[in-house]
C-alpha cells in the first residue's frame, strides 16, 4: 500500500523521463528547457494580494481553553530539551530558539481548534510540539542540510493562491531519494519557509500536486506516508487549506473512491481533484449580486464533488506552467537554491535581531 501523496520512492536516483504519452512536454524538469531561468516567489505584495481566507473564530468554550493555556505558557515553556546530537547535524546553531515568540495567540489558537478545544488535549499537543522544536530547531534546519532533496524540484514553495495562500507544489515522478528521515526535512524546511512568508491574517498553505505520472512505483511507503502525515497533524496543525490534485489517473481516482469513507470529514473537504482540460463553467456569484456588488464570476461545482475548477483557488497566471498554469516558471535548481540560501540568511539575521531586541528590553 502506498500514499496518495508521492514524496516519493524512486528505483533511480536519476531524473527519469515520463513514458511516451504522458506530460512530458509540459514538464520543463524533464526537458531541461533552454530558456532563461526565472526566480522563484517567496514574498507577496500585500496591496495587490486577494481577499485572505476567514480564519473561523473560537466559541465561548474555546476561549476559555485559549485563555487557560495562555496563563499555562510558563509551565509549558519550562525544563525543554537540549537539541540532539542527531539534530545537531542539520541545523544552524546560531539561530536562536524563541519559543515564546512562536507560542504567538494565533499558535494557541489553532492548537485549541485541533484539538476540539479540550483542554488537556490541547496543553498534551503544545507542550509536544514545544519540546520537538527544542530538540530539532526545525525553524533552523540548514539549506545544505537539505538540499539533496530538491535538486530535482520535486517539492517545493513558490508563490500564493487567490487567497494569499503560499502554494507548495508537488511533482512527485521527480523523485530522486529513498532515505524517509531526509525526506521528511525537506517537508519540515518547506514548511517552515512558507509559513514564514505568510502575510498577517493568513495561516494556512496549498498544495498543488501534479498526480499525471502517479503510480505505485514513486510513491513513498505506509511508514513514511504516516510519518509526513504525523508531522504536519502533531506539530503543524491547522496549516493544512488545500490539497489540489492535478490530473490525478483513473486508478488513483478509485483508490481515493475506497480511502475516502474512513478518512476525516474535516481532511476529505480539503482533498480536490482538478482536470486541467475542462472549461472553468461559471456562475454569478448570488450573495455577492443581492448586496449590490458587481457579481465576480465563480466555479460551478457540485457540492457533495471533489473536482473543481481551477480558478477556484488559482489565477492561471500565478501558476507554474508544469501545473497547468500560464506561468512560465521553469525549475533552475541553481537559481533556485540561490533564492532559498539568501532566504535562509534573511531570516537568520531577522531572528537573531528580534531576540536582541527582546533580550535588551527585558534587562
Amino acid at each position: 500500500m502506498r500514499s496518495l501523496f508521492g514524496l516519493g520512492k524512486s528505483e533511480n536516483s536519476s531524473l527519469a523521463s515520463p513514458p511516451a504519452g504522458e506530460k512530458a512536454s509540459n514538464d520543463s524538469a524533464v526537458l531541461q528547457v533552454a530558456t532563461p531561468a526565472v526566480a522563484p516567489i517567496f514574498d507577496i505584495v500585500h496591496d495587490t494580494a486577494g481577499p485572505v481566507q476567514e480564519i473561523k473564530p473560537l466559541s465561548d468554550d474555546e476561549k476559555r481553553v485559549f485563555d487557560r493555556i495562555k496563563a499555562d505558557i510558563p509551565e509549558l515553556t519550562r525544563n525543554l530539551p537540549d537539541v540532539g546530537p542527531e539534530a545537531q547535524k542539520y541545523v544552524d546553531m546560531e539561530v536562536p530558539l524563541d519559543i515564546e515568540g512562536w507560542l504567538s495567540d494565533e499558535c494557541i489558537a489553532r492548537y485549541v481548534r485541533a484539538r476540539k478545544g479540550v483542554y488537556e488535549d490541547t496543553k498534551r499537543a503544545l507542550r509536544k510540539t514545544i519540546e520537538w522544536r527544542a530538540a530539532t530547531r526545525p525553524h533552523a534546519l540548514r539549506p545544505d542540510a537539505v538540499e539533496i532533496e530538491n535538486r530535482t524540484g520535486k517539492m517545493y514553495f513558490n508563490g500564493f493562491d487567490k487567497m494569499a495562500r503560499p502554494v507548495i507544489y508537488m511533482y512527485n515522478h521527480r523523485q530522486n531519494t529513498k532515505d524517509a528521515d531526509s525526506q521528511i526535512r525537506w517537508v519540515i524546511y518547506t514548511m517552515e519557509a512558507s509559513i514564514r512568508h505568510m502575510r498577517p491574517g493568513v495561516e494556512k498553505v496549498i498544495l498543488a500536486v501534479d498526480a499525471t505520472h502517479w503510480s505505485f512505483s514513486n510513491s513513498v511507503s505506509v511508514g513514511t506516508a504516516r510519518k509526513f502525515l504525523d508531522t504536519l497533524a502533531n506539530h503543524y496543525p491547522e496549516r493544512l487549506g488545500h490539497a489540489i490534485i492535478f490530473n490525478p489517473p483513473k486508478f488513483f481516482v478509485a483508490f481515493y473512491s475506497l480511502l475516502s469513507p474512513f478518512v476525516d470529514p474535516a481532511t476529505k473537504a480539503k482533498v480536490a481533484f482538478v482536470n486541467s482540460d475542462a472549461p472553468a463553467l461559471e456562475q454569478p456569484d448570488v450573495d455577492a449580486e443581492a448586496d449590490g456588488i458587481a457579481p465576480p464570476a465563480v466555479p460551478i461545482a457540485a457540492s457533495n464533488s471533489p473536482w473543481i475548477a481551477l480558478e477556484k483557488y488559482f489565477e492561471r497566471d500565478q501558476l507554474e506552467v508544469d501545473c497547468y498554469g500560464n506561468w512560465r516558471f521553469q525549475y533552475s535548481h541553481v537559481v533556485f537554491w540561490e533564492a532559498v540560501e539568501a532566504e535562509f540568511v534573511q531570516h537568520k539575521a531577522g531572528m537573531l535581531q528580534s531576540t536582541s531586541v527582546a533580550n535588551a528590553s527585558s534587562s
